[in-house]
This record gives C-alpha cells, sequence and structure tokens, in this order.
C-alpha cells in the first residue's frame, strides 16, 4: 500500500468547467490518490446548468420534471439523488487508503460540513441563525432531486438543506464531494440559498480559497497549492468521455 501523505494538494479553487469534465477531473483525483498516496481538496463551479444524476438513478429519473428539460446531464461516482448544479459551489476532497480519515465513515460528512459551517460563522462575524446540521430526520421516502431528500449529515439553514454530501470508496481511498447551494435557479426554484435565506451575508471573492482551506484543516493535512498541470489536463481529457452531458 502507498503511504498516505499528511500534505495536502489543493488543485483549484473557483474554477467554472463543464459537466463531464467536473465529474471525470473528481474521479482522476480518487484514481491519483491510489497512486501516490496525497490527499486533494478542489472548489469548483459548473459553466452552465448542468443535472448530476447519482451512481445508481435510472437515466429517465427527472423526465417528468420540465424545469430540467434540456440540461446538460452527467452521472456522478457517489450515490444519492439528481443534483441541478447552478448557482453553488461544490467541493470534492479525497482520502487516500491509509488516512486515519478513511475510517470516519459517515462522521467525515459530519468534520468536512462543520468545517464549513464554522467558516461561514467566522465571515459572518458571530453565529448565523438556523445554520447548522440537521438535527432529525424526517423519514420521508426518497425523491429524485437530493435538496429534497433529509440525510443527518445534511447541513441546514432553518428548514432548508444548504449542503448535503456524497461519497465514493475505492480500494480503501474516499472520495466525497458535495454542493453548497448560493441562491435558489430557475431549474429547481424550490430550494434555496444562502444568499437568498441570508441576504446579509455576503461572500468574498476568495471564498473557495478559504472553503478549500478550512476543509483541509479540518481533517488535518497540511496545504500545498499546486494546480493541475497541462499533462494532468490532458489525463483528464481522456476520462471525459465516459462522463457525456457536455
Amino acid at each position: 500500500m502507498v503511504t498516505p501523505s499528511s500534505t495536502c494538494r489543493i488543485v483549484e479553487t473557483g474554477t467554472a468547467h463543464p459537466g463531464f469534465w467536473n465529474m471525470a477531473c473528481d474521479e482522476w483525483l480518487l484514481d491519483t490518490a491510489l497512486q501516490n498516496g496525497q490527499p486533494t481538496v478542489r472548489i469548483y463551479a459548473w459553466s452552465r446548468p448542468t443535472v448530476s444524476l447519482g451512481y445508481f438513478q435510472q437515466p429517465d429519473a427527472l423526465e417528468s420534471n420540465p424545469l430540467v428539460a434540456g440540461l446538460d446531464q452527467v452521472r456522478r461516482l457517489s450515490g444519492g439523488g439528481a443534483i441541478v448544479h447552478h448557482h453553488e459551489w461544490t467541493y470534492s476532497c479525497v482520502v487516500p487508503a491509509g488516512d486515519p480519515n478513511t475510517a470516519r465513515g459517515p462522521d467525515l460528512y459530519n468534520v468536512v460540513h462543520q468545517s464549513i459551517i464554522d467558516e461561514l460563522v467566522t465571515l459572518a462575524n458571530g453565529p448565523i441563525a438556523g445554520l447548522g446540521l440537521r438535527e432529525t430526520v424526517d423519514g420521508s421516502d426518497e425523491p429524485a432531486l437530493c435538496f429534497a431528500r433529509s440525510a443527518a449529515e445534511d447541513v441546514v439553514c432553518g428548514k432548508h438543506k444548504v449542503l448535503g454530501s456524497a461519497q465514493r470508496r475505492r480500494r480503501g481511498a474516499v472520495l466525497q464531494h458535495g454542493s453548497l447551494l448560493l441562491r435558489s435557479s430557475t431549474h429547481a426554484p424550490e430550494f434555496f440559498g444562502l444568499e437568498d435565506l441570508v441576504p446579509e451575508l455576503v461572500l468574498p471573492e476568495d471564498f473557495p480559497r478559504l472553503m478549500a482551506q478550512a476543509i483541509a484543516a479540518s481533517l488535518g493535512w497540511q496545504l500545498s497549492h499546486k494546480p493541475i498541470s497541462h499533462a494532468e489536463l490532458r489525463e483528464i481529457a481522456q476520462r471525459t468521455d465516459l462522463h457525456p452531458g457536455g
């Protein structure tokens, strides 16, 4: 087994890409960690509204929803419900095999989510009413859209889910990624984001960087900012045909 590193590589903070590229990059980061043992954190956006289906969802899961008709559609490595990616920041973190954080299981969600909550509270210079980890799960059946589902690890603001995550494990390594909803989308207007719910909270331009650093620090990693190289971009491009939709 490759010895895991304690230095986390932050590969990007705030770049927007097509959905198929985002999914290919996350998978590439997971496979790369299996080879070199280095944890990574990535914060990214989507260059146009895109639906990502959970790994086990059927392609027709949203065919009855006219608001998402015509949107790009990709499939995530992780499970869970479909997400309409529009006005949000998405994070991914990869924990290499052998890193102590791989043993956290569901608690890994809580650690990462709490780090993001803490960063938001810091930026707000005090507590944000209603913002925290979900205390109760409603127990309802699972609708097609992720943000209509209820999980114990969700971050909520009042009764509204603003951050949800999912995982994929591969040969001992863990990919965890999730969406922090900033504001509602015309393609999913029933879901409100932080800017809708807490209008006085103004996130700085460098929030993606702060978010990446908070996640890495919460997992006990040292930080190393190293953008994706041209050679690595070529490796990711070779995977994009596995994630059509862009």
